[in-house]
Parts: structure tokens; C-alpha cells; sequence
């Protein structure tokens, strides 16, 4: 019995290290891809690009009494303000509150030039289009 067993146990050590053994070979042979393909999505903004935790505060839907022109603010055509909308930015406040950190997310994510936010005063713009 004792006999029987040990080599049940053998077999299942034998097994794990064949399982491991297989499974570390086929994570480095796909290891490359995975990488290229997160990079890939970094370099032309995707949702991998930018840190999560620098995304600025974001609403599902516009507010009650409908979504602000954004294209009040200098710098943002209709295009522009139609892709703030996707991502969830519908109103002057939202930028108003925007840090350098979030400037730069949004830059990353929409594919915008470097500084292209600071350098068109949207936060300020927004600041003074929303009274706040």
C-alpha cells in the first residue's frame, strides 16, 4: 500500500515539474509579444498609454443642463471636443481642475502634441469660462 502511494506521489512531483517546466517555456516564447503589443499601445496613445493615475476626473454623461462648448476654449476645434466628450470631459470645470499630470494624460491619450494644453491656456481658459 505504502508502495502504491509513494509512487502516486512520484508521479504527481514528476507531473508538476513537467506542468512548470512546459509552462515557463511557453511564457518566455510569448513574453516578447505581449510586451511589443502594450508598447505598441503606449506609442500611439492607447488605453495602456499614460499613467491611471493621472487620468483627470471624468463624468459618464454631460450634466443635466447639457454639455459646455468646449470649443469656447482656444485650441479645441469640433473634432477635438468630440473626442473630450468620448472620453468624459463635457464641461469648462473639468478642465478648470486639471494639474500638469492630467495635461500630460490627456495629451498622451488623445495623441495631442507635448504641452499642447499648457501652451493654449485651456486650464486658464477654462478657469475663467466656468467662474470658478
Amino acid at each position: 500500500m505504502i508502495e502504491i502511494a509513494s509512487q502516486i506521489v512520484l508521479c504527481l512531483v514528476i507531473a508538476a515539474i513537467i506542468g512548470f517546466l512546459i509552462g515557463f517555456i511557453i511564457g518566455r516564447v510569448f513574453a516578447g509579444e505581449r510586451t511589443s503589443v502594450y508598447n505598441n499601445a503606449t506609442m500611439h496613445g492607447g488605453a495602456a498609454g499614460g499613467n491611471i493615475y493621472n487620468k483627470p476626473l471624468i463624468r459618464s454623461a454631460p450634466r443635466p443642463n447639457g454639455k459646455d462648448s468646449l470649443q469656447e476654449i482656444e485650441g479645441i476645434d469640433r473634432e477635438l471636443e468630440e473626442k473630450l466628450n468620448e472620453l468624459g470631459i463635457f464641461h469648462f470645470d473639468q478642465i478648470a481642475k486639471w494639474n500638469a499630470k492630467n495635461c500630460h494624460w490627456v495629451e498622451e491619450y488623445l495623441t495631442l502634441e507635448d504641452n499642447q494644453i499648457k501652451e493654449a491656456n485651456w486650464v486658464e481658459q477654462s478657469q475663467k469660462l466656468s467662474k470658478i
